[in-house]
């Protein structure tokens, strides 16, 4: 099942310079498989009700040419089925005015919130979803985040009331919100992002403490997010 979302961006959905935000971009993308999942009859709402859920773990996302303002956009999503005995993927496509922009892949995690554990992924839930076997990238293996050495800079996080989704944890695309806030000014100012990888380690909580650590490493702008604890949750590499 092939899964489109259109959208009319709105001018808060663009940076300064006229391209379209990262964070619009991945919004666009989590809003067509909230979508998908609806028309599977795998409500996500409804099902963390009945204590089951998916888990996002990871993103990657390329961008080949950057939606500018004034172009009218449409996300296509669907899946792959099963990954393993707990996971699957989500396959997206961005389209600017009928062309094609750019392409991502998600993991997600069936997660049994009662024993808080990993779920059986069943041959009875892939099949609402009807998978496809179209694939976006010739390389199913996502891209290993590199560790730095060391940081440039580290920056602390104010959590919002608004950063916490129905799970009680930051949602996920808020992390991109709190990279923004450590990356250098000039990096910042430019918002030339065509590369986008995230994995979520654990997640940030309601009351926590959060810190930001940046770090420019292989051409990339690296940043991990802690929690109270200094434990890692998130790891972001932009280019």
């Amino acid at each position: 099942m092939f899964v489109e979302l259109n959208y009319d961006p709105l001018l808060e959905d663009f940076y300064p310079n006229g391209d379209l935000k990262i964070e619009t971009i991945l919004k666009l993308m989590e809003n067509a498989g909230s979508r998908h999942s609806d028309k599977a009859g795998d409500n996500i709402l409804t099902g963390a009700a009945k204590g089951c859920t998916w888990v996002l773990t990871d993103w990657y996302v390329l961008i080949d040419k950057t939606p500018k303002y004034g172009k009218k956009l449409k996300v296509i999503t669907w899946t792959m089925g099963a990954t393993s005995l707990f996971s699957t993927n989500r396959n997206f496509e961005l389209y600017s005015d009928g062309e094609k922009v750019g392409a991502g892949t998600t993991k997600w995690v069936r997660f049994d919130l009662a024993e808080n554990k990993p779920a059986k992924v069943t041959d009875e839930i892939m099949a609402c979803y009807e998978p496809e076997s179209k694939m976006v990238f010739e390389d199913t293996k996502l891209p290993k985040i590199e560790t730095p050495a060391e940081w440039s800079r580290i920056c602390k996080i104010n959590l919002r009331r608004g950063d916490i989704d129905f799970n009680h944890h930051v949602h996920n695309l808020t992390y991109l919100d709190y990279v923004m806030e450590v990356l250098p000014e000039e990096v910042y100012d430019l918002h030339h992002f065509n590369r986008i990888r995230l994995n979520y380690h654990a997640p940030v909580k309601a009351g926590e403490e959060v810190t930001a650590k940046y770090s420019f490493l292989n051409n990339r702008h690296v940043v991990f997010i802690y929690g109270s604890d200094d434990s890692l949750r998130t790891m972001v590499e932009l280019s």
